[in-house]
């Protein structure tokens, strides 16, 4: 019995009218997906593992586009459970990052291999999906870090060519 009195099946129950099912159902789905995007695949004799995101990343652009496609169900979801805006913000920057640089031949891959951006989001989901008032400060380090660096770089360019145009001048 909950505090309302009303009696509450078991967690994991297949039942639809435990309070929770829609989140329970819901994370058993994107759990799969990400599993199928990441994991699914070993290398025989060895612990690493990798999904169809892999794959999928070896067709020139296409294959990136498919992926990330595919990744964004995971954010669909996130707004629709309604999980902080920063942990949706650092879920989507971990799929951008992920197209991005997934984009590069054989270096997109490797990245692919080893970063595993889908199943980032899902630890993200999982953690915030029951508890979304849990505090997210970490989220806000971590995109105020990448965006001090994304415009110290941006400075940084700015400032060469401003540098070489002025000795071409004088």
């Amino acid at each position: 019995m909950n505090e309302s009195g009303k009696v509450v099946e078991p967690a994991g129950s297949r039942d639809i009218n435990v309070p929770d099912y829609p989140l329970t159902k819901s994370r058993e789905q994107l759990d799969q997906l990400a599993w199928l995007l990441d994991n699914c695949f070993r290398i025989p004799g060895t612990r690493w593992r990798f999904g169809i995101e892999a794959l999928l990343g070896l067709v020139p652009g296409a294959g990136d586009f498919v992926s990330a496609t595919l990744g964004l169900f995971l954010l669909v979801r996130a707004f629709q459970f309604k999980l902080p805006r920063i942990v949706i913000v650092r879920m989507l920057v971990n799929s951008l990052l992920d197209f991005t640089v997934g984009a590069i031949p054989f270096l997109g891959d490797a990245f692919d291999f080893f970063y595993k951006s889908n199943t980032r989001n899902m630890q993200l989901f999982h953690e915030y999906a029951e508890s979304p008032s849990k505090g997210a400060e970490r989220h806000w380090v971590f995109i105020s870090l990448l965006v001090g660096a994304f415009l110290g770089c941006a400075f940084l360019i700015a400032g060469t060519v401003v540098w070489f145009f002025w000795r071409l001048i004088t």
